[in-house]
């Protein structure tokens, strides 16, 4: 059976939906994550849990991966997000602590 577009969109809505009810854990039990329009995961994240993107980076496979902080709610989100603009959320949890850049060039 092939899913088409419509059906998958509903997975995927059903899936993004269903978020906040996930444990922390359930990425180490080999959960998969949900995907959706990078504008909405980003929507979500900014007004359910207050998070805003604070670092980002491309992946070795041309994905750009952001790490979405909330200070104030002490959580973080990791976010992969494709060429065609849909982002997977593959990472999340709290206690997120940035550190300070440290050159490794000997010069310095």
């Amino acid at each position: 059976m092939k899913l088409g577009p419509p059906v998958l969109s509903s997975i995927a809505a059903a899936a993004f939906a269903l978020l906040p009810m996930w444990p922390i854990g359930a990425l180490a039990q080999g959960a998969r994550m949900p995907c959706h329009k990078a504008t909405e995961v980003a929507k979500h994240l900014g007004n359910k849990y207050e998070e805003a993107p604070v670092a980002f980076g491309l992946q070795s496979n041309g994905n750009l991966l952001q790490v979405y902080v909330s200070k104030k709610k002490d959580t973080w989100t990791a976010v992969t997000t494709f060429a065609n603009g849909i982002s997977c959320i593959v990472a999340y949890g709290r206690k997120w602590e940035s550190l300070p850049y440290v050159s490794t060039d000997p010069k310095a």
